[in-house]
């Protein structure tokens, strides 16, 4: 019996929580992933002693957000907790296509085999030392009501916190950051994350409240990074690159093939585009359920903060016949396992 295929998902910022503690021994496995997670936790060690290493903070007894949530250490967790995870995933899926949500899509690029580990690896940690030049951060909010399909009135309420900060002037500066299913991401700078929190209503959809303010996010995918993206290009700039060898679905919904990826667009789409432009995951899903028709939506770990929005996309899209959320969770077409 031939296994199922499978789109591969990668989470972004804040994937690693209280509950993932542990994920990255849990899911350990040789190989050139956990070569690259040893040559990691080698400079860390060399910087700041064994305590430093990701191994250890992984490790830790409790989960300390000033630590697990520091900018480059949730960058990197995340990052080696999603490439360990797939290679579990790999013995029971055929994985036919690779996306990623913001800071997923440098993972998905390591997965895809468009960078090796090593350099996936690098991309992480370098991006994620240049977001913490950029001041300003990210809220959460959504756009579906508790059937997982679109609410006027909470479109109505984000357009009037938005028109609302564009009157208050440039230091109250907010724009679209990721498109996230049936919720979306806003970054902005201080004042605007602030005017954001003060007019958006409180909303409940299940068991999550929105607006939230993303703990130790910037203000990704917007045009207060150009620092960001200038320094980027410059550090990045001998990147290793190439051709992916699976699938690789981008944050506009474009597909780069193995055939027919050019590795300087994908090397410009990473470094400038993406870091200045809304972020569209739900594109990206879209277009892997489109052009991929997989058995599975794969939401790879830690965590399992991407199978609402996935299960937002597969609801809108009507695929394989789901048009509610029962069904949804009965069907399994959206995995985490």
């Amino acid at each position: 019996m031939s296994a199922p295929t499978a789109v591969l998902l990668c989470p972004g910022r804040g994937a690693y929580g209280r509950d993932e503690l542990g994920f990255l021994a849990r899911h350990q496995v040789d190989g050139p992933v956990a070569e690259a997670l040893r040559e990691c936790d080698a400079r860390r060690a060399e910087a700041g002693g064994a305590e430093s290493t990701l191994t250890a903070i992984d490790r830790a007894e409790r989960f300390r957000p000033g630590l697990h949530l520091q900018g480059v250490n949730a960058a990197e967790l995340i990052y080696f907790g999603s490439m360990l995870h797939l290679e579990h995933l790999r013995c029971r899926y055929r994985i036919v296509a690779v996306a990623g949500n913001s800071l997923g899509w440098y993972t998905a690029l390591a997965a895809s085999g468009a960078l090796d580990p090593t350099e996936g690896w690098r991309l992480v940690h370098t991006m994620a030392e240049l977001q913490l030049l950029v001041e300003g951060g990210q809220v959460l909010t959504t756009l579906v009501g508790e059937d997982w399909f679109p609410d006027a009135a909470a479109h109505a309420e984000v357009e009037a916190a938005m028109a609302a900060a564009r009157d208050a002037g440039d230091d109250a500066f907010v724009a679209p950051s990721i498109r996230l299913g049936g919720h979306l991401v806003l970054g902005g700078t201080k004042q605007g994350i602030a005017l954001l929190l003060q007019r958006l209503p409180k909303r409940r959809v299940g068991d999550r409240e929105f607006p939230l303010q993303l703990a130790g996010n910037g203000p990704f995918h917007t045009e207060l990074c150009q620092a960001t993206s200038r320094a980027a290009v410059d550090r990045l700039a001998g990147l290793r690159i190439r051709r992916p060898t699976t699938h690789l679905v981008d944050g506009l919904g474009r597909v780069h093939s193995p055939w027919s990826a050019d590795p300087r667009r994908l090397l410009d789409y990473t470094l400038t585009t993406q870091v200045l432009e809304p972020f569209d995951f739900t594109a990206a899903v879209r277009t892997a359920i489109r052009e991929f028709n997989p058995d599975v939506l794969l939401c790879a770990g830690p965590g399992t903060s991407l199978r609402a929005p996935v299960g937002h996309v597969v609801l809108a899209e009507g695929y394989r016949g789901l048009h509610d959320k029962q069904a949804l969770f009965a069907s399994g077409l959206v995995a985490i396992d």
